[in-house]
């Protein structure tokens, strides 16, 4: 038996669906299904009465939920265990991001100030994508996660996190820009069409929350879904992204938080003319959960890098 079927369980006999259980576990109805079904094999008991309209717990299912609740509330407990111990620390998560792994380092530096004798501070960074991103945070296992999101998709990842008691909190509005390495033939534009994205070639990240397009509704060169970026390159890697912008004449989109503060290559970034302002930055949290001291300062510490950032901007 797996923590991973009582929790698939319990999610079912809370939802009172499978359908509504696979939405809420991110994956799909069958594989639910099949999930459950090997668990009632494994006990030797049916959990679960199917319904037209639903799933209900058989009086076998209502005991092995009350034991499944405390499982997961113990095995919770275990893996707290170790965090404990720990006096400090910072568990982040964010979308792939060089700026954010610069920005912990700042921040790790400032808090230890290289002198061994300060109490250490355990710090915990993973990039994902927005459902394992959710997940992770709904499980506890991080605190915080980054990410950015569009005007047009704020009311979908809304709903996506308020079922899982998560809130997200914007830091700032921010621009879709082009990035082209230095001898890029448009290295020295100050801005770009939407209509000129169709005749570049890009390497993008791989598609997540949202699609690049995504981030062009509204602009009446894609509106018809007349004209689609050229993706010739798609990679989960920043160390592929910055390779190939470094060395030939491929561009990306994307946005940024911060613009000149901790900038670590020499590319340029010219923004997409009718998109300033069209991306929020910001970050997931659970809802009624009271921040830790070190995630309360790491927070603190990012919005006055921010602030100081836009200031230098001017």
């Amino acid at each position: 038996m797996e923590l991973r079927q009582l929790l698939y369980f319990v999610t079912c006999a809370r939802c009172g669906s499978l359908t509504t259980a696979a939405e809420e576990l991110y994956t799909t109805q069958p594989h639910v299904s099949m999930v459950i079904r090997e668990l009632e094999k494994e006990l030797g008991t049916r959990l679960f009465l199917r319904r037209s309209n639903g799933v209900e717990l058989t009086e076998a299912g209502a005991r092995v939920y009350g034991y499944a609740q405390d499982t997961l509330r113990n095995a919770e407990l275990f893996r707290s265990v170790g965090c404990e111990q720990r006096e400090h620390s910072l568990r982040v998560l964010t979308n792939n991001s060089s700026n954010m792994a610069v920005m912990l380092t700042a921040f790790y530096n400032e808090r230890t100030h290289g002198d061994k004798t300060t109490p250490g501070l355990y710090l915990q960074f993973t990039e994902c994508g927005i459902e394992k991103m959710i997940a992770l945070l709904s499980a506890n296992e991080y605190d915080l996660g980054f990410l950015f999101v569009p005007d047009t998709k704020r009311s979908a990842l809304r709903y996506l996190i308020d079922r899982r008691q998560l809130a997200f909190t914007p830091l700032l509005d921010t621009d879709l820009v082009l990035y082209v390495g230095k001898d890029h033939p448009l290295a020295n534009r100050s801005s770009v069409t939407p209509a000129e994205l169709a005749s570049l070639s890009f390497i993008q990240l791989e598609d997540d929350f949202f699609t690049v397009e995504d981030l062009l509704t509204g602009s009446p060169a894609f509106s018809k879904q007349t004209l689609a970026i050229r993706r010739v390159v798609r990679t989960n890697s920043d160390h592929m992204m910055i390779r190939m912008l470094e060395k030939t004449e491929l561009c990306n989109l994307g946005s940024y938080w911060l613009r000149d503060t901790f900038r670590q290559y020499d590319f340029r970034r010219i923004p997409v003319e009718g998109m300033q302002g069209r991306i929020a930055f910001g970050y997931i949290s659970r809802k009624g959960t009271p921040l830790s001291a070190d995630t309360a300062d790491f927070l603190e510490f990012l919005r006055h890098t921010l602030q100081s950032d836009a200031v230098g901007a001017k």
